[in-house]
């Protein structure tokens, strides 16, 4: 991480006490699966939760279809970004901050290969919003990537190198061989709608906590819980649990702000440890 923190010392010392710039400084590639691309619903944030209704000043998100950069909204629906932004626009005010996601509900890490469809369309919408942003560094991957792969015991224990070439393949294609890598651990029931699934989950799990790679850091998830998915009925931001919707599976509103602060907490703290 060298590299981003001469950038950063060299932006912020530029910067002072002036705003953002007019571009993100600072991008972060966020991938995986349906965890990622997001079930939160904004109907189930709380009254206390209004300030993440608002888009941060000082973040912008990858339009890959229009091929612009625009504000952070909520949408329809929403992942990990929102609670992720939110945290290091409070950290970090004066640094324009830009998000790159790419996910796909339900797909495997041979999805994800580097050959294959899902890692091309992730890495090009990288290398496009970058090109709009030529003077950005490439901070971190937040990935978040897992279940599919724990339907088959032959899958699940093949996951660990997969997982590695993944981040070898992400950090070679970026030209940044030490880009920190920071995923969430898997946390699923083993079952969806009725089916069985997910059985060898632990195996996944135990796989992604075994990780030994430098630069990559993981998220625990230990202490999901399921709530009762009301609308409007979804308890506080103040809780510490991980929410999830009734399927058991994904994440709820709370769930995603919680894991967003999480990924951010974590790069934050590593960025802090490389200054000493």
């Amino acid at each position: 991480m060298i590299k981003l923190t001469i950038c950063l010392c060299l932006s912020m010392l530029l910067h002072g006490l002036s705003t953002a710039s007019d571009t993100p400084e600072l991008l972060f590639l966020l991938g995986g699966q349906s965890n990622m691309e997001g079930h939160g619903y904004p109907a189930d944030l709380p009254a206390d939760a209004k300030s993440y209704r608002s888009a941060p000043k000082n973040v912008s998100i990858w339009n890959d279809k229009e091929q612009k950069w625009q504000a952070l909204e909520l949408g329809r629906k929403f992942g990990p970004e929102i609670g992720f932004a939110h945290t290091l626009a409070k950290a970090w005010p004066d640094q324009h901050i830009g998000l790159v996601k790419y996910a796909a509900g339900g797909t495997s890490m041979d999805q994800w290969k580097p050959a294959g469809k899902l890692y091309q369309r992730l890495l090009g919408s990288y290398q496009k919003a970058q090109a709009s942003a030529p003077n950005a560094q490439l901070a971190a991957v937040i990935w978040h990537q897992g279940e599919s792969d724990s339907d088959s015991l032959e899958v699940a224990n093949a996951y660990q190198a997969k997982l590695i070439k993944h981040i070898n393949s992400l950090r070679k294609d970026t030209n940044q061989p030490d880009l920190l890598f920071i995923y969430g651990q898997i946390n699923p029931a083993k079952s969806f709608r009725g089916q069985p699934r997910f059985l060898y989950a632990e195996v996944v799990r135990q796989a992604q906590a075994d990780l030994q790679l430098e630069n990559a850091h993981m998220i625990q998830t230990d202490d999901c819980e399921k709530n009762l998915y009301l609308a409007g009925k979804a308890g506080t931001t103040e809780k510490k649990k991980i929410e999830k919707n009734e399927d058991d599976i994904h994440y709820s509103a709370n769930g995603q702000i919680l894991m967003g602060q999480r990924f951010a907490e974590t790069f934050l703290q590593k960025y802090t440890a490389e200054q000493k």
